[in-house]
């Protein structure tokens, strides 16, 4: 384990020399004397590992306390992949965990870092940019399942919200996120599929016109039943894909979990207002049809050999200073002096968790 202070090194390099999870810029600037003494600004609340929620997945993430409106940069060169910034609440209440403004950067091989808990209105980027190490990508905020304002930082092998595309027959985009457990897409070429509604329409019980839903698309709604209770009866009527339509305004997006293994076919959520809009595209044509394939982004992405597709992983990552890399530490205020000296806190408040 590196410790939070950079160690010796016999090949010092200089801090912009290599792009790569070893040698990521800390997020934000150097807060002054007074923030730091008086509110611990930039202090490292829940590193890797941490008891509160840095567990499993996210077992290589850390928070960072900062006020909000704090200015975050990215801590390398890479892709904005995916960001919203319209959520305006903070709390603890479970429905607030996909309710997260955030920043996805997709890095040069196939990695991710997420910037989560941005203000309202904060994101000062949009998908498709490039950015530098250092340049801003927006405000901090306490968005989402958050205590306290804070900033959670992770890198990620996948991103739920950069796994696939889905569009109708005139081009228009449907924001997406493939289900954990969800068969691989295809890419090219993409699966194209009639849509057709599940009856009962959030499918809490057996589908009763299989005939029509059979080897097509099923659009389901979400709430009722568990996602579980959905896909078990959308497999027994023999679908080509599973579509499910938050209940939740926002629009509110997030991977669908509850299954150990991959089902036999795609399986993504789109958000209430795409769902509302589509159902009206089935009224006007109901011989639509969607395509469905994997992104770029995934098919770049740094996954290999997992039994879950579509589940994001935190990655070993290390920051850099004066050449030398350093994991931060629970307890200790970022970024460092210029003579890289900690300097340490004891009072610590873990505040934060991501979907």
């Amino acid at each position: 384990m590196v410790s939070g202070r950079p160690t010796d090194s016999r090949s010092v390099q200089s801090d912009d020399e290599i792009d790569s999870n070893d040698t990521l810029r800390i997020p934000f600037k150097r807060a002054s004397t007074a923030e730091r003494s008086t509110r611990a600004t930039g202090m490292c609340i829940q590193g890797n590992n941490g008891a509160s929620t840095h567990t499993g997945t996210l077992q290589y993430a850390v928070d960072f306390r900062l006020p909000v409106g704090t200015p975050i940069l990215s801590a390398r060169a890479g892709t904005v992949a995916a960001c919203t910034s319209h959520f305006e609440k903070g709390g603890l209440d479970v429905k607030l965990r996909p309710r997260a403004n955030f920043v996805c950067v997709q890095h040069s091989d196939g990695t991710y870092a997420r910037y989560f808990h941005l203000s309202r209105n904060g994101v000062r980027v949009k998908k498709g940019d490039r950015v530098a190490a250092g340049d801003i990508l927006g405000l901090s905020g306490n968005t989402g399942f958050s205590s306290a304002p804070h900033l959670h930082f992770d890198v990620v092998d996948v991103l739920p919200e950069d796994t696939c595309s889905l569009t109708l027959p005139d081009g228009t985009d449907i924001p997406a996120v493939s289900a954990a457990f969800s068969a691989r897409l295809p890419h090219d070429p993409p699966l194209r599929a009639k849509v057709v509604p599940a009856d009962p329409v959030d499918a809490r019980r057996e589908i009763s016109n299989v005939e029509e839903v059979k080897g097509n698309a099923v659009l389901i709604n979400r709430g009722g039943c568990s996602f579980t209770t959905k896909v078990k009866n959308a497999l027994s009527a023999e679908v080509s894909v599973i579509i499910i339509a938050n209940s939740q305004e926002g629009p509110e997006l997030f991977s669908m979990g509850g299954l150990d293994s991959p089902i036999k076919v795609p399986a993504v959520l789109i958000s209430k207002e795409s769902g509302v809009a589509l159902r009206r595209c089935l009224e006007a044509d109901p011989t639509l049809e969607i395509s469905l394939r994997s992104s770029e982004g995934f098919e770049a992405a740094a996954s290999s050999g997992k039994k879950l597709h579509y589940v994001a992983i935190t990655q070993p990552a290390r920051f850099m200073q004066k050449g030398r890399p350093y994991i931060p530490q629970e307890g200790t205020i970022y970024p460092l002096s210029d003579d890289c000296k900690d300097e340490r806190i004891n009072s610590m408040k873990n505040c934060c968790s991501v979907q």
